[in-house]
């Protein structure tokens, strides 16, 4: 035992501890041990942790007996020096003097210390803990070991059941949540007051009384436990039960902990005269009926009150039905009518939240549906009723359950919902399904003569549909006044199920596949029938007609629905009867393609708050696929590869169906009318990686306004042309959407070769290649167009024309850089240019430094690598390699020869072989390894021994495009790093631009004087080196020197 003066502060609790276990002993080892264990495991850092001790006896005054079972007695006492404990929020452990505590004193314990500490170890030394072990002690006159506890709730009844049970329902009060704990008591009998009988069933009374102490409960914000003095509460007294103990403790065990919850089990009592053992409630038992008669109605109802808990949770009641005025009917079917009523009293329910007391909402009108003949089926009755949510936030809900004393008919009495809806179709399986629903969605059974102005819109085997306005409409939800209304004459899609009249089970398993698959895009209204055809049918938001193509629309905008995805496209099913101004635009084998007009437009995701709008009246592209109708699957693959995003180029907005040919049509922003092109521009689209790509696509020949002639070449027309809304990019916005056309002549039918020319042009922004943006066609020739980047300053020729006084060799180094990374792109792709020469390399604007500003183009002739027809000969004599010139395959290697030849015109301003007729002299020359003349110090050394390499008649000695990008790299790093001491390429390269800026008039010269048979536009060869010796390898045949042709070509 610890002095009360002795300090204990929070760092030296556990060391005085230990150091002082020889200060006290209970005079049994194992009893020390106990509590020197339970002292060690005080945390620094929990407030809530209280001193375990062993307390002398004589510490306790007024000692006073309070309850005795068995082998226990129970007394109050006063405990002077009181409990240690760290008081929270204060530097150390302090006693709580003179506190008022429990004995529980076990009788004969000192024959059994095991038994003892195992008593002992159930109970928590939380010091904020409902039941709290402070120590042991012993009486030293019977040698009785005893628990000295706090002093809390009564739980002696005299019985070791009862009195087990109480106390672990106590042990189980949580120390943090304590203020939402029921603390559950054995309450004395002589308690209460004013005890009156409210209801009575079999076994069962129930009374009002007045519980003078009252519950006891931890105040919110405060730390002791304190009593609801005078509580009216309710006693529900169980006949006979002092012979069932074990079936009172059931009945107890299905009542919550949670004072929140609608029925609180607050004690147990005991009636004294009868010895009745009494549950003791909160008294919103007595506020509700729950007596039928019946006892398994009964236990269901009350079974249904003890889940309550939550505030909209609905109380369910028995109501008699004397409560009920204006009874009248409002549909039958078979076994079943249903009324509308008043309930005088109404429901009881929380008005507000879970703080505010149960009140009645009176004179609410509610639907009784009544189940003839059910006394004799008390099982079907409640299997019925627990069909119904216990929540108010449902459709339908049940409020009780009632019997029609006349007839004996039991009746669910529920919201009055279901009379604010049509379900009585004359079928009794259909009416049952309808009624089933009501927690799904508000499904109805809808007269056919609500339907007016009905137009077939599409068919598919034993389906036909139809559009049709429903006068009533359909039923929803004003939340803003939490009332039902109608949205009146509502467009809806009819889905006729032809000859379902003969399976009601089929028609019911088609109408369930809807509520499984409910979605906001598509919802099952209900169900008609024609009364013509007897045909059942399904009344929908929206329906095609075909299962496949109805689920493919549902799922599609649940993939593509974004909160921050602004222009997101609704996929729709998209009536026939909605496109105007219908005209056909191409045909292609099993698709035509139609231009039209769409009356509502397509619904599309305006902001970031979901909001959804329509762009009314929107030209359209439909896409008519003949025969789609036997294949579904191939329909719906093809409508998946589209995109559903509102700005983008190709936009899939529907399908619809011609009601006429069954055909199924694609509904799109736009189409070429060639299902050809319309692929490929998707698959290039495809292939977009991020926000450096263009968007590639098909683009509307009006959208170009100023169109003029640059150039004519044998196979093409190029034009410039201003593009309306060319995008929002460096490189066409800025100079007002100038972009250039090239015009394929005769290209009225699509083929490869053009399609393959599209291919090898960039949509990456950063490339060396020219960007292409799309393809359009001229309406009037039909002859289609490649929509390319516009090069301002043109190709190296003009460019070389107007700037060679300022070409300087770091820029002429930066150039060739610059082309080196356009040819990198098409050589890394295992493809070969094949038409490589200063025509074909652009200038794209004015350039002030050597950035990304020169492409290649003209992809015309470009290929793949083994895979290019051999026996055409095309391009700019000096600019092709003497392998090609002579019949062998045209490799990547050819493409180094012709870079190597844009290096002299680099390097000296002139074009190759300028001075002479390009020929068969020009071309055996070239096959002999002649090239054209330079030396120094017109370029550097290191310079011309690079360019020298790629003109190798070995094709394998010379570079690749990688080492001549490593060679000139380092050439343009030495030239313009500035070193101390001089390197020898920086001197070569230094003394280049010395004799340039020296002799730039001569320079000018050389660009005037042309020979006039040196041709620099690609044509064809093969008239010149048919007679050249043909060596499929070999590059220094004997033969050359000996070849020679008197003929001259103009």
């Amino acid at each position: 035992m610890f002095s009360q003066n002795i300090p204990l502060s929070k760092d030296n609790i556990l060391e005085y501890l230990e150091t002082n276990f020889t200060n006290w002993t209970s005079g049994n080892e194992k009893i020390n041990s106990f509590i020197q264990e339970m002292q060690l495991k005080i945390s620094h850092y929990d407030d809530n942790d209280m001193v375990l001790e062993w307390i002398p006896y004589n510490q306790f005054n007024e000692i006073k007996e309070t309850g005795k079972h068995g082998l226990i007695t129970v007394y109050s006492a006063i405990w002077r020096d009181g409990p240690l404990y760290k008081k929270y929020n204060h530097s150390g452990y302090i006693r709580d003097s003179n506190k008022k505590v429990a004995l529980k004193c076990l009788y004969n314990s000192q024959e059994s210390i095991d038994s003892l500490i195992n008593e002992a170890k159930k109970y928590p030394t939380k010091y904020k803990a409902f039941q709290v072990l402070y120590g042991i002690t012993q009486n030293p006159d019977t040698g009785d070991y005893i628990l000295v506890q706090n002093y809390t709730a009564n739980w002696i009844s005299g019985n070791e059941k009862i009195d087990d049970f109480i106390q672990e329902r106590q042990l189980k009060i949580n120390d943090y949540d304590y203020y939402k704990d029921i603390v559950l008591e054995w309450i004395p009998y002589n308690q209460f007051n004013e005890i009156k009988e409210t209801s009575n069933n079999g076994l069962i009374t129930v009374y009002s009384a007045i519980w003078k102490d009252g519950p006891l409960y931890k105040n919110f914000g405060f730390e002791d436990y304190t009593r609801d003095s005078n509580n009216k509460v309710a006693l529900k007294c169980f006949h006979n039960s002092q012979e069932f103990i074990y079936s009172l403790k059931i009945e107890t065990e299905q009542y919550p902990t949670n004072y929140e919850a609608f029925q609180v089990l607050h004690g147990i009592s005991q009636n004294p005269v009868t010895g009745d053992y009494i549950l003791v409630q909160n008294n919103f038992i007595s506020l509700v009926n729950w007596i039928s008669g019946n006892e398994k109605i009964d236990y269901f109802i009350k079974e249904r009150q003890l889940k309550i808990d939550n505030y909209n949770n609905i109380v369910l009641e028995y109501i008699p039905y004397n409560q009920f005025n204006e009874i009248k009917e409002t549909g039958k079917n078979g076994l079943i009518t249903v009324y509308s009523a008043i309930w005088k009293d109404g429901p009881i329910c929380k008005e507000y939240n879970r703080w505010s007391n149960y009140t009645r909402d009176s004179n609410k009108k509610i639907a009784l549906k009544c189940f003839h003949n059910t006394q004799g089926s008390i099982d079907t009755l409640i299997n019925e009723a627990k069909k119904y949510s216990i929540n108010t936030n449902n459709k339908v809900f049940l409020y009780g359950i009632s019997q029609n004393p006349d007839t004996g008919d039991y009746i669910l009495v529920q919201n009055n919902f279901i009379n604010l809806v049509n379900w009585v179709s004359g079928n009794e399986k259909i009416d049952y399904f309808i009624q089933e629903s009501y927690n799904y969605i508000v499904l109805e059974w809808i007269p056919y003569n609500q339907f007016y102005e009905i137009k077939k819109t599409g068919k598919s085997g034993l389906i036909t549909v139809y559009s049709a306005i429903w006068k009533d409409g359909p039923l929803y939800k004003n939340y803003s006044s939490e009332d039902y209304t109608r949205d009146s004459n509502k467009k809806v899609a009819l889905k006729c199920l032809h000859n379902t009249q003969e399976s009601i089970d089929l028609l019911i398993n088609e109408a369930k596949k809807h509520l499984t698959k409910y979605k906001k895009s598509q919802v099952l209204y209900g169900i008609s029938r024609n009364p013509d055809t007897e045909d059942y049918i399904f009344i929908l938001t929206w329906t095609s007609g075909n299962e496949k193509i109805d689920d493919f629309i549902q799922e599609r905008p649940l993939k593509i629905i974004d909160d921050d995805d602004i222009g997101n496209i609704m996929l729709e099913w998209i009536p026939y009867n909605q496109f105007n101004e219908i005209k056909e635009t191409g045909k292609n084998g099993l698709i035509t393609v139609y231009s039209a007009t769409w009356k509502d437009g397509p619904l599309y995701k305006k902001n970031s708050l979901n909001n959804y709008t329509r762009d009314s009246n929107k030209d359209v592209a439909l896409k008519c696929l003949h025969n789609s109708q036997v294949s579904i699957d191939f329909l719906i693959n093809k409508a998946g590869k589209y995109l559903t995003k509102y700005r983008e180029s190709q936009v899939l907005y529907g399908i619809s169906q011609n009601p006429d040919t069954e055909d199924y049509i694609l509904v799109f922003n736009w189409s070429s009318g060639n299902e050809i092109i319309d692929d490929f521009i998707q698959e290039r689209q495809l292939k977009i990686n991020d926000n450096n790509d263009v968007v590639f696509k098909w683009i509307s020949y009006s959208q170009f306004n100023d169109i003029k002639e640059i150039g004519k070449g044998g196979f093409s027309t190029v034009y410039s042309a201003i593009w309306k809304d060319a995008p929002l990019d460096k490189k066409v916005h800025n100079r007002n959407g100038v972009i250039a056309l090239k015009c394929l002549h005769s290209s009225q039918n699509i083929t490869d070769k053009f399609l393959n020319e599209v291919k090898e042009y960039s949509i990456n922004k950063s490339s060396n290649i020219l960007n292409i943006y799309g393809i359009s066609q001229n309406p009037n020739t039909k002859e289609y167009i490649m929509v390319l980047q516009y090069a301002k300053e043109g190709n190296f020729n003009h460019w070389m024309n107007k700037n060679y006084k300022y070409f300087n060799w770091k820029d002429k180094l930066s150039a060739l850089l610059n082309i080196i990374n356009g040819l990198k792109e098409i050589h890394q792709k295992n493809l070969v240019h094949r038409d490589f020469h200063t025509g074909n390399i652009l200038f794209l604007n004015f350039i002030d430094n050597f950035n990304n500003c020169v492409s290649i183009s003209d992809m015309g002739l470009c290929g793949e690598v083994g895979n290019i027809d051999e026996t055409k000969i095309y391009g700019v004599m000096p600019y092709v390699a003497p392998e090609v010139l002579r019949g062998n395959h045209y490799t990547q290697a050819a493409d180094i020869y012709s870079f190597g030849m844009v290096m002299y015109f680099v390097a000296t301003g002139r074009q190759p072989f300028g001075n002479r007729a390009h020929d068969y002299d020009l071309a055996l020359d070239i096959c002999k390894g002649i090239g054209p003349e330079i030396s120094e110090p017109e370029a550097p050394r290191c310079y011309i021994d690079l360019m020298k390499k790629c003109w190798d008649l070995d094709k394998n000695n010379r570079p690749d495009v990688f080492g001549l990008d490593k060679e000139i790299t380092s050439f343009l790093v030495s030239y313009t790093m500035d070193l101390a001491i001089l390197g020898e390429i920086k001197i070569q390269f230094e003394e280049a631009e010395e004799y340039r800026k020296a002799n730039i008039s001569s320079t000018e010269n050389y660009q005037i004087v042309t020979h006039p048979q040196a041709i620099y536009t690609s044509r064809l060869l093969n008239p010149i080196t048919k007679d050249l010796p043909k060596n499929d390898d070999g590059y220094n045949s004997q033969c050359l020197d000996d070849c020679a042709l008197p003929i001259s070509f103009k």
